[in-house]
């Protein structure tokens, strides 16, 4: 890692730690919280396939921002993190970009169209590979890109391709980052206070020992 970057970033999360906490600037070794199991931010499993750390990332989103739906890019996640303790330089590899947090209103097909995107180029190792909370799909990756998304639950209930939902997500895919041209046009509902390294940091504070599984709610069809 840069050592410029890392100093910079240092100081940014220090900063926000104090104005969230009250507490002195940490030391990157500060010890944050703990995780019960691995963490798997894997670039080959977070960019092709549901994990542990991937739902960990869209329940905290969702949780934070009260959406129906939270969606991550895997290539949003730069890290894993093994059982045991979490440092705040480990939190930080993790949510590298320091990206704001973004809820839109997207409808049912808009959602539709976004899973769809996400897994076009699935096998192949891609940062557009969504992690998600707050649905549930299946996809059949032997039918072509835009038509293998089979089924979609948002909590336990078919989603609705005329409803409105609201989804939150990183402003990196808020702005149409990785082509993801349909968030880029949904409406901006609301833009958070915190950032996701702030949420995440907080997030591992106030919830360790941490204990995210895998769910089901990426579903390949063979």
């Amino acid at each position: 890692m840069n050592g410029k970057k890392l100093t910079l970033a240092t100081v940014a999360i220090a900063l926000a730690l104090f104005a969230l906490t009250a507490t002195p600037l940490l030391a990157l070794d500060t010890v944050i919280g703990e995780t019960g199991i691995m963490l798997n931010g894997e670039r080959q499993h977070v960019r092709t396939q549901e994990t542990n750390l991937g739902n960990l990332v869209a329940d905290m989103t969702r949780e934070y921002t009260g959406a129906d739906i939270a969606v991550w890019n895997g290539g949003g996640i730069r890290a894993s993190a093994g059982l045991g303790e979490i440092t705040l330089e480990g939190a930080m590899e993790i949510m590298a970009f320091n990206n704001e947090i973004v809820a839109l209103e997207m409808t049912g097909n808009q959602i539709k169209a976004m899973l769809e995107h996400g897994v076009s180029s699935f096998p192949e190792v891609s940062g557009k590979f969504l992690q998600v909370s707050g649905l549930r799909f299946l996809f059949d990756p032997s039918r072509p890109a835009g038509q293998r998304v089979q089924e979609i639950y948002v909590g336990s209930a078919p989603m609705e391709p005329g409803r409105t939902y609201v989804v939150a997500t990183n402003e990196f895919l808020a702005a149409g980052g990785d082509d993801y041209t349909m968030l880029g046009d949904a409406e901006q509902i609301e833009i958070f206070d915190l950032t996701d390294q702030q949420l995440f940091i907080r997030y591992i504070q106030q919830n360790s020992p941490l204990f995210p599984m895998v769910e089901g709610r990426i579903v390949v069809i063979r």
